[in-house]
């Protein structure tokens, strides 16, 4: 039953402490992925290492140390030196890019260019050198308002979508239209994921710029009422698990595709209403929703839906979310938020899961 009531920064500043580069990196197995420690990184990182390949975890926040024969856990810049050399040296055969600012309401242009766009291009510059392939996340917000409730493609149809509302989308889409004009075909290997919204353990601590299916799960988990905004309940988002993000990366690793953008959603959107019955479904009891006016009515987006035919082109019997794993992974996450002792990535502490596996360590997660 559901009764209804009216009424991050990240910064690429240099580092003193020079990582340490092991002489003995294994180059057809090491993998960096930065923003380790954020939510999407996190679990890309896991999947390398239980993939069985040699991880270095980079991020701002927290290193941890591995077992045997693992990789490593830099605690520092992404654009540092350092990094940047190692990268050039080819020391990986892949740098997986989650680290960045991931708020969409971070209002500092220079702050948001800086790190979302000039540090990232540094990173891929690097990456032509070695001949190291550079997978990184973008983000659907470039596509903005949507004027049909169709599925959208990659070229931005100035006749269907309006182009970023707010400066974090504005960055992502430079650093897309950089890549497209820096590097001309065979000169790098990349590839953009334009990720829709992104759900899963291990986004807690992004409070307010956690998926707002995870900030709901967790409201009714806790039995506090679910605040929507008045406008948005027949609003729908395309909503993916972050172990189809995680498992799209690694079939990348393997599988050589056409550079580009490329997006990365379920194609199947699920309405705000939808959700707020799936809690009170979820929680076998009444749901108490508060209904808010919309502050951000000129930059919400009320309709996100990818299309995924290039993908799917790309990378062909690849990991996909159908209605119902939606569901099913709502529901998962829903019991993890009622559980005593959380499972999943909330709960994973850094240490290695594989023999070959050390990964923790964000500046910022991406999206």
């Amino acid at each position: 039953m559901v009764y209804l009531h009216t009424g991050a920064r990240g910064s690429p500043q240099g580092e003193s402490e020079t990582p340490t580069v092991p002489t003995d990196a294994l180059r057809e197995e090491g993998v960096l992925v930065t923003g380790a420690a954020g939510f999407i990184g996190q679990h890309v990182a896991r999947a390398c290492c239980q993939a069985g390949m040699r991880v270095t975890a980079l991020d701002h926040r927290h290193p941890t140390v591995g077992g045997p024969n693992s990789g490593n856990s830099w605690h520092v810049d992404f654009a540092h030196p350092g990094v940047l050399g190692a990268v050039r040296r080819g020391m990986f055969t892949a740098v997986i890019h989650h680290a960045g600012i991931s708020s969409t309401v971070e209002d500092d242009w220079s702050l948001l260019k800086r790190t979302n766009v000039v540090a990232p291009l540094e990173l891929a510059e690097a990456c032509a050198v070695s001949g190291t392939k550079f997978i990184y996340a973008s983000s659907s917000s470039v596509y903005g308002r949507i004027a049909r409730r169709v599925a959208v493609r990659e070229d931005l149809d100035s006749s269907l979508c309006s182009g970023p509302l707010n400066m974090y989308a504005r960055s992502k889409l430079l650093l897309d239209q950089e890549l497209a004009s820096r590097f001309p075909a065979g000169s790098l290997d990349w590839v953009g994921l334009r990720y829709s919204n992104v759900f899963g353990t291990g986004e807690s601590h992004k409070g307010p710029m956690a998926s707002i299916i995870s900030q709901l799960l967790g409201q009714a988990a806790k039995g506090d009422e679910l605040r929507l905004f008045a406008d948005s309940l027949e609003a729908s988002r395309d909503y993916i698990p972050v172990k189809i993000v995680a498992d799209t990366c690694l079939a990348l690793l393997k599988t050589r595709v056409s550079p580009g953008v490329y997006n990365l959603g379920s194609g199947h959107p699920v309405s705000f209403a939808r959700i707020v019955n799936w809690c009170a479904e979820f929680s076998d009891g009444p749901v108490v929703v508060r209904l808010v006016a919309n502050p951000l009515r000129e930059r919400y987006q009320y309709w996100t839906c990818a299309d995924m035919s290039k993908l799917d082109s790309a990378l062909p019997g690849r990991a996909t979310a159908a209605p119902g794993d939606i569901r099913l992974a709502s529901h998962t996450l829903y019991d993890t938020f009622t559980s005593k002792t959380s499972v999943g990535l909330d709960a994973w502490d850094g240490r290695p899961h594989t023999s070959t596996c050390a990964a923790k360590g964000s500046m910022a997660e991406g999206l």
